[in-house]
């Protein structure tokens, strides 16, 4: 009797923007198959069906079984004449081949449909499916020109790749985490194409001297989704980011800054020189800056220290007196305050920098900074709109997105948004 786990104990446990998709699955013959389980699991953790078809090749490598503990649905090794590949590949929200081998890769490009997975790529194809590749081989193959031939092919006829991670002489699957991001990439909304977004993300680093420094908790990941998201949606992003240990979301156009005079000159010349539909500030740069920065190292000998600390201009502020066609969302936010004062105080900030939106949040204690789950108020001039979370940040970029899109799509018409949103 087949096992099946209670796979709804962990549905949509970390996100629900895959929630009601259908995600096939589609494993070849390479090694980095043990990595697949994972991330059948991170996919339902976002609310995902994941279903599963396998080659010949791939069943040598991984039980079937394994898959079916999974994912909790069926996994289909041959096919019969009930048509698996149509009725389950033409109806599935995405397709993902994963790992690629470079024979399968091949087969793809050149419509050869003669495993069950290739079946399903042709027909999840000829139905306008979204397909999406992750190649894992020898880093020869990878290099190699027919290969190459075959994966820009694929590309030009709309499919998307995750690319490998190239070292040791192989072409490693790509983390799961970017997996998993790519497929919620290519099932996002597509409704912001042609349009161009500014995105300040992070903390800045303040130095003392040459080794210490003052700083913020933040690690970036809000901006990160915020810009992803953006991508996904089809808009070109120009990210401006303090230093974090995250990685950079995939084309985006990124400047790198350390201190908070540096971040603000950055977007102040950004902003004076191009057009930006959206500006989007995330970052938790510091207030202040060091005067009197020390030069070399300070003394360990010394007994005390006094720092003196100079208020920053605010890009909050300043940025709609350079830029006041750009529509500017911005968060504010506080540390044990009731949710009444923080309303207050965040109007006040947006009334002072006429913001558009204002995300008004508190943090600390495991809120807001560093985690993955955040929740906000958003709001207008006039008070509150609506509470989003708590949830995944990500899930978070794409409510914040969906109220800027509405707004503009009423404003166009009807001319005040804020009267018609809610």
């Amino acid at each position: 009797m087949p096992f099946r786990e209670d796979i709804e104990s962990i549905r949509g446990s970390r996100s629900n923007l895959l929630r009601g998709k259908s995600i096939v699955l589609a494993l070849s013959g390479g090694i980095s198959i043990y990595r697949v389980p994972d991330v059948a699991r991170e996919l339902i953790r976002h609310g995902a069906h994941v279903t599963t078809f396998m080659s010949r090749e791939a069943r040598k490598l991984l039980s079937s079984r394994i898959m079916e503990w999974a994912t909790g649905g069926a996994v289909y090794v041959e096919l019969s004449g009930y048509a698996e590949h149509v009725n389950i590949c033409s109806s599935a929200d995405a397709v993902v081949f994963i790992p690629a081998t470079a024979n399968t890769i091949g087969k793809l490009a050149n419509g050869i449909a003669d495993t069950p997975i290739t079946l399903c790529g042709m027909t999840a194809l000829g139905a306008g499916k979204p397909v999406l590749i992750v190649p894992a081989m020898n880093e020869s193959m990878w290099r190699n020109p027919i290969v190459r031939a075959n994966v820009d092919r694929l590309r030009d006829l709309g499919i998307g790749f995750v690319e490998p991670v190239v070292e040791e002489g192989k072409a490693k699957l790509a983390p799961i985490d970017e997996v998993v991001d790519s497929v919620i990439d290519m099932l996002a909304p597509k409704d912001m194409a042609g349009l161009s977004v500014l995105i300040t993300s992070g903390p800045t680093h303040e130095h003392i001297d040459a080794t210490k420094y003052i700083t913020t908790p933040s690690s970036g990941l809000t901006g990160y989704y915020f810009a992803r998201e953006a991508l996904a949606r089809g808009a070109r992003v120009t990210l401006v980011e303090g230093p974090v240990s995250i990685r950079d979301p995939p084309n985006a156009e990124v400047f790198r800054v350390t201190g908070v005079l540096e971040m603000y000159d950055t977007v102040i010349k950004l902003v004076s020189k191009r057009r930006y539909d959206l500006a989007i500030l995330t970052a938790a740069p510091l207030d202040f800056y060091v005067k009197d920065r020390v030069e070399g190292k300070l003394s360990s000998d010394l007994e005390k220290v006094v720092i003196e600390l100079i208020q920053a201009p605010k890009i909050a502020r300043d940025l709609k007196t350079y830029s006041p066609a750009t529509f500017l969302i911005a968060y504010k936010a506080e540390v044990n305050i009731s949710e009444d004062e923080l309303i207050k105080r965040t109007l006040r900030r947006a009334s002072e920098g006429n913001w558009d939106l204002a995300l008004a949040h508190t943090v600390g204690l495991g809120k807001g900074f560093g985690t993955e789950k955040d929740e906000v108020i958003v709001l207008d001039r006039n008070g509150v709109m609506r509470k989003l979370g708590p949830m995944h940040k990500r899930e978070l970029a794409r409510e914040v997105l969906n109220i800027y899109v509405t707004i503009n799509n009423i404003k166009s018409i009807k001319g005040n948004a804020f009267n018609h949103l809610f």
